[in-house]
């Protein structure tokens, strides 16, 4: 006789307490961005005046070397339904809202992952700049968890889910390059499981991988940086200072230290933290597809970061290349919170409260400068053309005026 199938577990009432928590955190972090919220970068420069200039035919256009679908997507759907003054609020609301749906996604009982209210209030709390945190143009680097989520996730139980996977998968693959970054792990993930679940995420997720992997071949390469000597030291050093110094010992430990102390304390302490999570126990499976994450998306992100040829690590340059691996790093630690012997629980705890204590002056980032939207958008409004200024500071939108529209005497 067949024995059951497992129930499924239930829902896990402390990280759904952590989803709350981590949304008011974020809110909290970068209030203004809903307060008083205004267009980042692309946001305008792009993805507003792209969206007017070809319409649905800004879906399929690459920008960087890649698609952007949710921002195209959003962009399309908030010239149509409101009013031009309240386009930064459906932006940035937008992209609050998908991460809060991130964090929930991480909670939900099909993902197969310890402690997981430390994990969702990671995404908030590790340092940074936050020029990724609620700004529609950035979300894919949050969005790319995702797809990493998908090798923890228990198989669809119904029609529903399965369609809800793909579709998310497709989502988030054709927004940004991280299909292809993480691509590997669902194709490590059909190997071991050789499930037709398991097999349609990895042809989902590869067909994407595919398209934008395509589109980046296309790009011109930056030749100035191309043509410029690796410098290995300053390479590692800023490794080091964006995924050891600044998030465990503050930003004033970075600054104190020269680059050669960052590049030693980066590749000694990466490198024990990824030794001892490859240690033989029940979690070692888990462990080593998140230090498989961690080695790819750090090596991927470096290489278009490029940022060894950086004359200073001011901590401002490119945050957003070591979002991902910063989060990552602070999973691979929590996880060792409980571990045995006790000295390595307690480094991991040290090291986690510090971090948080060393944060906390930093928590709230500053507000920027109010370009006042609402005063200056009303060109958008009539079509004509106009300068628009937006953030990030120096930040401008060339809005050329609405297609078919005359220009005015």
């Amino acid at each position: 006789m067949k024995p059951p199938a497992p129930a499924a577990p239930g829902p896990d009432r402390a990280a759904w307490a952590a989803v709350l928590v981590a949304a008011v955190c974020l809110a909290l972090r970068k209030p203004w961005a809903l307060l008083t919220p205004q267009l980042w970068a692309e946001d305008g420069s792009i993805f507003l005046v792209q969206d007017e200039q070809l319409g649905l035919g800004a879906w399929l256009t690459p920008y960087n070397g890649y698609l952007h679908l949710i921002p195209r997507i959003v962009a399309w759907l908030t010239s149509r339904t409101l009013d031009v003054a309240w386009w930064p609020l459906a932006y940035n609301g937008a992209a609050y809202l998908g991460t809060i749906a991130l964090f929930a996604r991480l909670a939900s009982r099909r993902v197969d992952l310890p402690a997981k209210p430390a994990l969702i209030l990671a995404f908030t709390l590790v340092v940074g700049t936050g020029e990724v945190l609620i700004v529609l143009t950035n979300l894919q680097w949050l969005a790319a968890f995702f797809l990493l989520l998908q090798v923890f996730t228990r198989p669809p139980r119904g029609v529903l889910e399965r369609t809800g996977d793909l579709s998310l998968l497709a989502v988030v693959g054709l927004n940004g390059p991280f299909a292809a970054v993480f691509g590997p792990l669902l194709a490590w993930r059909w190997w071991e499981t050789r499930s037709r679940d398991d097999l349609a995420a990895l042809a989902v997720t590869g067909a994407a991988a595919a398209t934008q992997v395509l589109l980046l071949l296309q790009t011109p390469l930056d030749i100035n940086a191309e043509a410029a000597p690796f410098r290995p030291l300053m390479a590692l050093s800023v490794i080091g200072s964006r995924l050891v110094t600044w998030p465990f010992f503050g930003p004033e430990a970075v600054r104190a230290a020269p680059p050669w102390v960052h590049a030693a304390a980066g590749t000694l302490f990466l490198g024990a933290l990824v030794a001892w999570a490859l240690r033989p126990d029940a979690r070692r499976p888990m462990r080593l597809r998140l230090v498989a994450a961690l080695g790819i998306v750090t090596a991927a992100c470096a290489f278009r970061a490029r940022a060894d040829v950086w004359a200073e690590d001011t901590l401002v340059n490119g945050d957003r290349y070591y979002y991902i691996p910063r989060v990552l790093v602070a999973w691979l630690v929590v996880l060792e919170w409980q571990a045995r012997p006790a000295l390595v629980a307690w480094t991991a705890r040290t090291l986690l409260a510090a971090g948080l204590l060393l944060h906390l002056p930093h928590f709230r980032l500053p507000a920027p400068p109010d370009y006042r939207w609402a005063e200056h958008c009303d060109a958008i409004r009539r079509g004509v053309p106009a300068n628009i200024f937006t953030l990030p500071e120096g930040w401008w939108i060339e809005y050329p005026g609405r297609p078919g529209r005359p220009p005015p005497p």
